[in-house]
């Protein structure tokens, strides 16, 4: 991503009640040129028509959604472990097949040794599979699960040293966890993978347009700044959870906003 073209920013349709054809259509209608989508295990063909119709690339995907109950990359049973990676394999297919170049999966909830030891060795070969498909997964913190900041999750690559695994940085998660995204952006250097824009009020992760919450144009210049610095060229993206008629107002003001920011 060339961080002096606003139009290179995303937008992560991440299933409010509309289906993928109407996300696409509005997306394309505000402009943005890329998208991000959730990743799955089978896509219809509609899908692939849509963002053919209006014409926008898959940026990023995520990885390790709609799995069933106790699949997940950190379970403690090894049947349950294996079957997730089967899945979360074929979502990244999917988000190959898409054109994208990053994928990203949340932190797991066992915090314990033995989880995180699980969660990076699934994760391994989940970036070895991508790898093979030209995409990078990131790792994204989630508070309130085994890695609930980008210092814990910059803390596990270092002992993980994947190639292929990076962080993924998410503004709003960032504000929860009382971190500086700049500051933990300089940190993460080349482990830098992509960005999430989003604002909350402090307390809960509400995915809310930008500067209507905790956050702050200040907050947001000083990351801009700190990219421009590091020649990030890996992609950033909103992640609003705006549904129905606020929809479009939200994206529009958030896009406005990012790309007013982020190419000065």
């Amino acid at each position: 991503m060339d961080m002096n073209n606003p139009l290179s920013l995303a937008v992560l349709l991440d299933g409010p009640p509309a289906d993928f054809a109407t996300e696409v259509r509005l997306a394309a209608g505000l402009g943005f040129t890329h998208i991000d989508v959730v990743a799955l295990e089978e896509r219809p063909a509609s899908d692939l028509e849509a963002l053919a119709d209006a014409g926008v690339l898959v940026r990023c995907a995520a990885v390790g959604r709609g799995l069933p109950d106790g699949c997940t990359p950190d379970a403690a049973d090894v049947g349950l472990r294996r079957d997730a990676l089967v899945r979360m394999r074929r979502q990244v297919a999917d988000a190959a097949r898409l054109g994208a170049t990053h994928a990203y999966v949340v932190s797991g909830t066992d915090a314990r040794a033995d989880g995180l030891a699980r969660f990076a060795e699934t994760c391994g070969l989940l970036a070895d599979y991508a790898a093979g498909r030209m995409v990078r997964l990131c790792v994204e913190p989630i508070p309130g699960r085994a890695l609930p900041s980008a210092a814990a999750v910059l803390t596990w690559l270092e002992k993980t040293d994947h190639v292929n695994l990076a962080l993924l940085l998410d503004v709003g998660h960032c504000l929860l966890s009382g971190e500086d995204a700049a500051a933990a952006a300089r940190t993460a250097g080349a482990r830098l993978g992509y960005v999430h824009l989003d604002d909350n009020d402090g307390v809960s992760d509400l995915h809310w347009p930008l500067l209507t919450g905790r956050l702050t144009a200040g907050y947001l210049t000083c990351l801009a700044v700190a990219l421009r610095e590091m020649a990030f060229t890996e992609g950033l993206s909103l992640e609003l959870k705006a549904v129905a008629a606020e929809r479009a107002p939200a994206l529009r003001d958030s896009k406005t906003i990012a790309e007013r920011l982020f190419s000065q």
